[in-house]
């Protein structure tokens, strides 16, 4: 089923924009247990812009309106990519017990536009929280908010709605009580998840992009533990570790008449510890939703409940517009299961093929320190378009039914990609080349050899171009010589470690890994004798077949490295240690980049990249898709 995943857009006055498209709907997994439950049903987002920034409305079901709607305030920064997923499951649980919800993203961050003013500090993000409530108060017919945060996010929440009479409560999930201590606390997760952090004393940089400074500043000086009198009458405060600065401030809320539930955050180191394998807290997703249950039956709600406000207009078209470039937020595949974001060029005169960019893992559609939105958008710049998205069980999409919940390398992700292609060709934007970094690289490259309408591909540090579905990838992941993903690697020396000391690491599996790894490394120049070797050859067949087919189908192929990148000891285990097996394929072609960090979150490893996109697209100009053979 192909759809135009064209968005509507709501004007409200006092509002820049306002937007939301048709509510649509799907039968899609839930993620309420490990594994995951499937066949349940579940609401699907809808976008919506408003303020320069993007948004997913999820409405309650039909028949179950409770008398309150849910704000979801993000954290920041590697908190916020580990979040997303959490956030879209508690959606849809919200959604089961009538209940809408609206997440969205702060200026400067993830697909919003970036700040208008970089001196406005934590009144840009404040501005769009409160335009975000009367979205949500618009969309949803509500009168009444409860609004959740997680991280900063609470913070904001709390300073920006502890005294707004239409918020019935505020969920501060994991909150920076102090923001000095929360900026020290990011600045020592940037050195331990970063590959190459910044050293600047006291900023705040998540992929390569700082927070501007008079924000860093307003974020220090937050300081919860000065918590005065609150309109809001219900607060639930779930809490890491249960320190005595969120004990003190749930004794103040007390104090000043709140009633406050303090608990435990269950779930949140292995929603935190690394991206690759965070998983949802459903404990903690049970805890709130039922919560907001208790609280938004018990008081009287305030009038025109249970309809989309009559006041707020209809609808008009009205993407985001930055310079050089329009973005449309788009539902499409079939059930509109997929989410992703539309970006071309603000004056409309394509020059090239448009950009797929894949995404790695478990990243969100704007990727690690949001390098995929900000390339897309100097695509545009140049004329080109691109399509970004979240594959299926990634962030704001939903699970596929019927397939594993684990989808790195998995074989399900080619039905995403080809529902993308499918998507691009419906709107008249072909033709298609795809590029990925890591496992989106290996996507990348498994999908043009499969599929002859894609014209090129740029693959970036692939860790491999054959995968083994024999293998467990969540095995792989627990205990590797080098991580796949590299995400938090640093950060998780120790962690590893002490899942080794509780028994919840597979040590003979562990060392089967290591053991693959040392054999590749040695059969690297062994050539004829790696060739004898059935399940060695088997890897051989499948990578030269690929790129075989890759060249049937008259489609270029860069690969891209870093010059110390892991993924060139398995390049060189099929091409050489110089690569020279890989002129057999005039089509394809080395570019090593150097001194570049494994996310290529450097600026010349950046630009580098872009520019092998940009060129690979302008070879192919608009109106020249190949059709299927």
């Amino acid at each position: 089923m192909k759809t135009t995943g064209t968005a509507v857009i709501l004007q409200s006055p006092g509002l820049p924009q306002e937007s939301v498209t048709a509510m649509t709907r799907l039968n899609s997994d839930l993620e309420k247990t490990q594994p995951y439950r499937k066949g349940e049903p579940g609401a699907v987002a809808t976008p919506v812009t408003f303020s320069d920034t993007i948004g997913l409305f999820t409405p309650a079901l039909p028949g179950r309106q409770a008398g309150v709607a849910v704000l979801l305030a993000s954290p920041w920064g590697y908190e916020d990519m580990c979040t997303r997923k959490f956030w879209r499951v508690l959606a849809e649980s919200l959604s089961d017990a009538g209940i809408a919800s609206l997440r969205f993203d702060y200026p400067g961050t993830g697909d919003a536009l970036e700040f208008r003013d970089p001196d406005a500090g934590l009144s840009a993000w404040r501005a769009t929280l409160l335009a975000a409530a009367e979205t949500l108060r618009g969309l949803s017919g509500m009168g009444e908010l409860v609004v959740i945060g997680q991280g900063i996010g609470a913070s904001l929440a709390y300073e920006t709605f502890a005294n707004e009479r239409h918020v019935r409560g505020l969920a501060l999930l994991a909150p920076a009580v102090s923001g000095r201590g929360y900026v020290r606390e990011m600045s020592i997760w940037a050195q331990m998840i970063e590959e190459a952090p910044e050293k600047k004393g006291g900023t705040l940089v998540f992929g390569g992009v700082a927070l501007p400074e008079p924000l860093i500043a307003d974020i220090k000086g937050i300081n919860l533990g000065r918590a005065g009198p609150s309109w809001v009458k219900h607060y639930l405060l779930a809490s890491r570790h249960t320190p005595p600065s969120e004990t003190d401030l749930a004794e103040q809320l007390r104090a000043h008449g709140a009633t406050v539930e303090l608990l435990a955050y269950e779930g949140y180191n292995e929603l935190v510890h690394d991206l690759s394998t965070s998983r949802p807290p459903l404990a903690m997703i049970g805890r709130v939703t039922d919560w907001i249950g208790r609280i938004g039956s018990e008081d009287a709600p305030l009038p025109g409940i249970g309809a989309m406000r009559q006041d707020f207009p209809g609808p008009a078209d009205m993407p985001l517009c930055g310079d050089g470039f329009v973005e449309t937020p788009v539902r499409f595949g079939e059930g509109e299961r997929l989410y992703g974001i539309l970006c071309e060029p603000a004056d409309g005169e394509r020059k090239g093929a448009t950009v797929i960019l894949l995404s790695t893992a478990y990243e969100r559609a704007s990727g690690w320190g949001r390098i995929t939105a900000l390339a897309a958008r100097q695509f545009a710049a140049k004329g080109i378009a691109s399509l970004r998205f979240d594959p299926a069980n990634v962030a704001d999409s939903p699970p596929l039914a019927g397939v594993p919940a684990q989808i790195i390398y998995s074989e399900a992700q080619h039905l995403d990609v080809a529902a993308a292609i499918d998507f691009i060709e419906g709107r008249g934007l072909g033709p298609v080349i795809l590029t990925g970094r890591c496992s989106g690289g290996y996507l990348a490259f498994r999908t043009a050899a499969r599929d002859p309408r894609v014209r090129g591909l740029v693959v970036v540090n692939a860790y491999t171009l054959f995968w083994d579905p024999a293998q467990s990838i969540d095995e792989w992941l627990q205990f590797s010589p080098q991580r796949l993903s590299s995400y938090g690697s640093k950060a998780l020396k120790l962690e590893t470690w002490k899942k080794i000391l509780r028994g919840d690491v597979n040590l003979g599996y562990a060392a089967l890994n290591t053991f693959r790894f040392l054999r590749k490394r040695l059969l690297e120049f062994a050539g004829p004798l790696a060739a004898a070797l059935p399940a060695l050859s088997r890897e051989g067949r499948e990578v030269h077949g690929a790129l075989q087919a890759i060249q049937a189908h008259q489609a270029e192929l860069v690969l891209l490295y870093r010059d110390n990148d892991v993924g060139l000891h398995h390049f060189s285990y099929h091409f050489g240690a110089d690569g020279a097996k890989l002129a057999r394929y005039p089509n394809a072609r080395l570019v090593l980049v150097p001194d570049a960090d494994r996310n290529m979150t450097k600026p010349h490893a950046r630009a580098a990249c872009r520019q092998e996109i940009e060129a690979l697209a302008l070879k192919f100009p608009p109106g020249t898709a190949k059709q299927p053979s």
